[in-house]
Order: C-alpha cells, then structure tokens, then sequence
C-alpha cells in the first residue's frame, strides 16, 4: 500500500485509483443539479488528471482552484476539501502547496495522527518548515509531550525570534511553577538591597560587572547545582522596551543553538531581568596571559572554536565578539559565550547595524567597523584567536600596531607565524580584508584538522 493510500485510510476514506469519490465518501443534500458545483468541478479535475490532461494539471494552485477549495471549508463541508486535497497532493507532489492546506486542515480538526507524517514531509521544504514545525510543536503539546513541543518551538527561535506565539510559549515551559510570594528584588551594581538572593537562586560571588549588569556565581536551591547568574542593572531594567529587548537577545540566540562549544543557557526570566547560565571553570585570555600554547594544542583549540562556529552560522547566528575573553573551558572543553551583540543573519548578506561598529576594536573585521556584520567577520576574529593561540596575548600590540593605527583600521598582522608556518596561510585567508576571500568555518575547521594530524608524534 502507497503512503498516500495509508494516509486517505488513517483519515477515514478508502482511495479509488480512478480519482472519483470513494464508496463511503459523505453525501451532501441533493442539490437540482446534483453535487455542489465546487465538488464536481475539483473531482473533475483529478479524472481529468488521471488522464493525462496537462491543462488540469496547471489549474490546481490556482487562485480558481484555492476558491473552490476554501468555499468547501468555510461551508462546513471540511472533511470532503481534506479528501480532494489529499488526492491532489498525491497527483501533483512537487506543489508542496497543497501538502500545507491539507495540514493546516487536518490540525484544525485535531486530526494529528494524520498531519503528523505529513507535516515531518514539510521539514524538508524550506518554505513551508516553520510553519510545520509550529503544527508539530502545537500537536505535542496537545499531547502532553512538553519536552517534544518545547524542542520545536526553539528550532523555530533559532531561525526567527519573532516567530508569532512561539517565544512565550517557550519562556512559559522554561520557567519553574509560580511562587505564591514574590522573590525578592537581584542585588546589583545600583539598588542594592542587602539581599543575597534571587529567587530560586542564592548568589554566591560576584564574577564580574558591565554597562548593563553584573555576573555572579549562584545556586540553584531547586536543582541543586551551581551556575552563572547575570541580572541586568536597576538603570537598564527601566531603559525603554527596545533596549530591553536586547539586553535578552545574548540569551534568546545562545539558548537557541544546541550545540557543545556554546555557553548553555538554563533559564530567562524577563520579569526580574535574570539570565542563568552554565558555569565555566576559566578563560581563554587568563590562560594566554601565561604565554602561547604549544603549536599542536593551539592548532586543536583553533579547530574547537570553528567546529563551534560552523554550528552558529548553520543557525543564521553571527556572534560579533569573537575573542578569548567570551572562550571559557568546560573542564578541558572550550565554548564560546557572550551572545550580546549576535545578530540574526539571512544567507549571507550582511546586516547593517544603524547603531554603528559594536564589538571589540582589536577583533573587529573592517567591514564591521562600518557597521556590516556577517559571517565573514566572526571569521576575521577568530583568525586574530588563532594567530594569539600560537603567539601569545603579549603579541597583540606588536602586530596589531598601536591604538591610533587599530581606531584607524591600519594595523595589519605582519605575516610571520614561526611558531606553525603551516598554519600562516590559513591564517593570511582568514586576516583578508574582501570577506568574500575568506574561508567558512566548516573548511577552516578542516584545515586545522589536517595541520592537527600532520603534527601528530
């Protein structure tokens, strides 16, 4: 049996190869001149399909034929716009068109073990992979599965944080049961209260402090563990709407990309400006301030931050802040953290940020001092990383030049890499300054793994 004879059976109609309607198909009242006209001229067309009839053909997905098939639905008569859409769908696959009504349909009636295999289908196409991924969000939590419901709805943020209804549905299954008293208010920079709790969370030190909040290592009494709090300052928590809004986007893009080598983020909670994420054991520019790391483990901490990139560029994610003081260990592990000035890229086209240049001078590709950011910039600061891997933070300012040439954009790396020669060339790709020339992550990361093995004792 065909996938779409098991579909027309699960939806309750046996298929008839001619395309006519089946043996137990409902019957609408008589009519003078028989079935509703809008039955007769669809069932029409699936015979005159069946025949081989090219100009039936190129009706269906026609404004015409969509009339038709919405005066059925909003008739009440739904059930048979499903069956006549089922039947064009298997007759006319490649018009994914006709695929999607009938989900939509089948999901408005409940019908979900019939659009679930349907809607898996439209995963593939990239028109329509959102919205079938919305459905198949909305049928697990219909039934129960919060977990399956939760993952869907978060691969649509990855792609589009403005998705409709998706992004409070996912804070209101990441956010614990409501407390009947209020937590009190998170001790920061301005507004200190005394208090030495947030909530769930006790704060056990202060890690560090920004324009826009301070980091502290807590405890979470509900689960148990330790963990990175950052809560947003009393002046920024009355900053417009806007500005909140991006004080959240660092948490929004990291949650949204499930991968290894990023910073995991455990909870968001807008209402009292807290972000919990994962703690990490040090950083990258502590660990340089000792000096260079030997060639082979510089080239394989090198390949760890561009497997990492290859995966955030997959998203349309662009970090913008590449350097060793957003890369932290996880035990032996490197990961990248610091998400507040990402942004959401489409293809690669880079975005323009009416703000100006935001970043980090001495990582900042020149394209991305004038604002632009892409990929290709996150490529150009990582080969800044890779050059320091091998030669030291103590390098910085003798290749880099001085701060006027670095606010002028005229420092340049003077091209030497003694320490791994092999590794210059991939170096001088990364380091160019057209982005087209420079290379993607995922064929730096292959580059890196070759010079790893060359190296091998």
């Amino acid at each position: 049996m065909s996938f779409w004879s098991r579909l027309l059976s699960v939806i309750g109609r046996p298929i008839d190869p001619s395309g006519g309607p089946p043996a137990d198909a409902e019957q609408p009242a008589p009519e003078a001149n028989g079935p509703p006209l809008d039955e007769t001229w669809l069932r029409g067309l699936l015979t005159k399909i069946g025949e081989g009839d090219t100009t039936a053909r190129a009706a269906v997905g026609e404004r015409e034929f969509w009339s038709a098939i919405g005066r059925l639905t909003t008739s009440g008569r739904e059930r048979t716009a499903i069956d006549l859409l089922a039947r064009f769908a298997a007759a006319k696959p490649e018009d994914r068109r006709l695929l999607h009504r009938l989900c939509e349909l089948l999901c408005d009636r409940r019908e979900d073990a019939a659009a679930r295999p349907l809607l898996e289908q439209l995963l593939q196409d990239p028109a329509h992979a959102l919205r079938a991924r919305f459905l198949l969000g909305e049928i697990a939590e219909r039934a129960g599965d919060e977990e399956t419901a939760r993952r869907h709805f978060e691969a649509i943020l990855a792609v589009d944080l403005d998705y409709p209804k998706v992004r409070a549905r996912v804070d209101k299954m990441r956010k614990p049961p409501a407390k009947p008293v209020a937590p009190p208010a998170a001790p920061t920079l301005m507004g200190v209260d005394g208090s030495t709790s947030a909530g769930r969370y006790r704060l056990v030190r202060e890690l560090g402090r920004g324009a826009a909040g301070a980091v502290y290592v807590a405890h979470d009494d509900e689960l148990d563990r330790d963990l990175a709090l950052k809560i947003l300052h009393p002046q920024a928590r009355g900053a417009p709407a806007d500005a909140r809004a991006r004080a959240f986007s660092e948490a929004r893009l990291a949650a949204a990309i499930r991968h290894p080598g990023v910073v995991a983020i455990y909870d968001l909670d807008e209402e009292r400006q807290l972000i919990a994420m994962e703690l990490c054991s040090g950083g990258l520019k502590e660990r340089l301030a000792a000096g260079p790391l030997a060639p082979r483990e510089a080239l394989a901490r090198a390949a760890e931050l561009f497997a990492t990139l290859a995966a955030v560029h997959r998203t349309g994610v662009v970090h913008g802040d590449v350097k060793p003081g957003n890369l932290l260990f996880r035990g032996e592990s490197l990961v990248l953290g610091d998400f507040g000035v990402a942004r959401l890229v489409a293809g690669e086209r880079p975005v323009v940020d009416e703000r100006g240049a935001r970043g980090t001078l001495a990582y900042m590709a020149p394209e991305q001092r004038r604002g632009e950011l892409s990929s290709a910039a996150d490529l150009w600061a990582a080969g800044v990383v890779l050059i320091e891997l091998l030669r030291g933070s103590a390098a910085l300012a003798g290749w880099l030049g001085d701060r006027g040439a670095l606010l002028r954009g005229e420092a340049r790396w003077d091209g030497a890499l003694p320490e791994a020669p092999a590794a210059a060339p991939l170096a001088r790709k990364l380091l160019a300054d057209d982005p087209a020339l420079r290379p993607a992550a995922a064929e730096a990361l292959a580059e890196l793994r070759r010079l790893v093995d060359a190296m091998r004792p």
